[in-house]
C-alpha cells in the first residue's frame, strides 16, 4: 500500500509538471486577453461539467488500478490520458475542426468501461496509446470550449488538476478493491460505465 501511495504521488507530480508546461506554452498567445474571464476554479470545475468526461477519466484510473499489481507500469497509464488531453486542447484552441468529437468521447467511455468489465489483458504500450488517443479527444473538446477571454495558464492548470484527481480516485478505488479480491465489483462497475456510454451515444444519435 505504501508503494501504491508513493507511485500515485509520483504520477500526480509528473502530471502537474505537464500541466505547468502546457499552461506556460499557451500563455503567450493569450497574453493580450482579459485574465479575469478564465480562472483556476473555472478550469477545475470544467471537466466535472459533463458525465462523459467524468466517466472516462475515472475509467482510466480504474483500468490502471485493476492491472497495477500484475503490471506495475499500469500505474502510469493515466499520464497518457493527461498528455493526450493537453495536446488535444492545444489543437482545439487553434480553431481547427474535428468531426464526430462528441461521438468519439462517448465511444471512449463505452470502450473503457468494456475493457474494465471484461478484465481485458492489454499490453501496456497499447493501453498507453489508447488512453492518449482518448485523452486527445477530451482535450480537443475542452480546448474548443475555452472562453475567448480567459487566462489559459490558470484555466489549463485547473482542468488538468481536476483530471488528475479523477484519475487518482479511480486508481485508488480499483487498487483497494483488487487487493480485497473483489474484482467482480470492478467488472460490474466497468459494465455500468459502458452502459452509460451507450446511453450517452444514443442520446447524441437521437
Amino acid at each position: 500500500m505504501v508503494n501504491t501511495i508513493r507511485n500515485t504521488r509520483n504520477m500526480m507530480r509528473l502530471a502537474a509538471a505537464v500541466a505547468v508546461a502546457y499552461a506556460a506554452s499557451t500563455m503567450p498567445s493569450y497574453a493580450h486577453i482579459l485574465p479575469e474571464a478564465g480562472s483556476f476554479g473555472a478550469g477545475l470545475s470544467h471537466p466535472l461539467s459533463g458525465l462523459d468526461h467524468v466517466l472516462a477519466m475515472a475509467g482510466v484510473g480504474i483500468w490502471a488500478g485493476q492491472n497495477a499489481d500484475s503490471q506495475p507500469l499500469f500505474r502510469w497509464l493515466p499520464l497518457g490520458f493527461v498528455i493526450g488531453m493537453v495536446a488535444g486542447s492545444v489543437f482545439g484552441m487553434t480553431g481547427l475542426s474535428l468531426p464526430f468529437v462528441e461521438l468519439g468521447i462517448t465511444g471512449s467511455v463505452v470502450l473503457l468501461g468494456a475493457i474494465v468489465a471484461l478484465g481485458s489483458r492489454v499490453p501496456f504500450g497499447a493501453a498507453l496509446a489508447i488512453t492518449a488517443a482518448f485523452g486527445s479527444l477530451h482535450g480537443f473538446a475542452h480546448g474548443q470550449e475555452l472562453p475567448i477571454a480567459s487566462n489559459a495558464f490558470l484555466y489549463g492548470l485547473g482542468f488538468v488538476a481536476s483530471t488528475v484527481v479523477l484519475h487518482t480516485a479511480g486508481f485508488s478505488l480499483a487498487t483497494i478493491i483488487a487487493r480485497l479480491s473483489w474484482r467482480t465489483a470492478l467488472r460490474v462497475g466497468g459494465g455500468s460505465i459502458a452502459a452509460t456510454g451507450v446511453s450517452l451515444a444514443a442520446g447524441l444519435a437521437g
